[in-house]
């Protein structure tokens, strides 16, 4: 991966801590707010959740160049911002 190629450890161990934490909330407001909700099914929110923020940028952050060559292959793409995807991802994840 690119990232652990061009960063110092301190930094990357920094960076885990915060993600780690940053799991933990999101787990301790799942277990808060959807308290039907059991830890494998809290932690298979987790694990869906956060790969697929990972992922949204490529779908909120279109450049002039990557918007032609979409037309040009003719995929019919529609602009979402990155709330619209989060949100609708985290309904469908709990059901809602």
């Amino acid at each position: 991966m690119e990232l652990e190629g061009s960063v110092r450890h301190e930094p990357l161990v920094a960076f885990k801590r915060e993600y780690g934490r940053s799991l933990e909330l999101v787990g301790r407001c799942l277990a808060r707010f959807f308290p039907d909700m059991d830890e494998k099914a809290r932690r298979d929110f987790i694990y869906t959740f956060f790969p697929m923020m990972f992922g949204i940028y490529p779908y909120t952050v279109v450049t002039d160049v990557q918007s032609a060559a979409m037309t040009e292959a003719g995929i019919d793409f529609a602009y979402a911002s990155a709330h619209e995807l989060i949100r609708a991802s985290a309904l469908r994840l709990l059901g809602e």
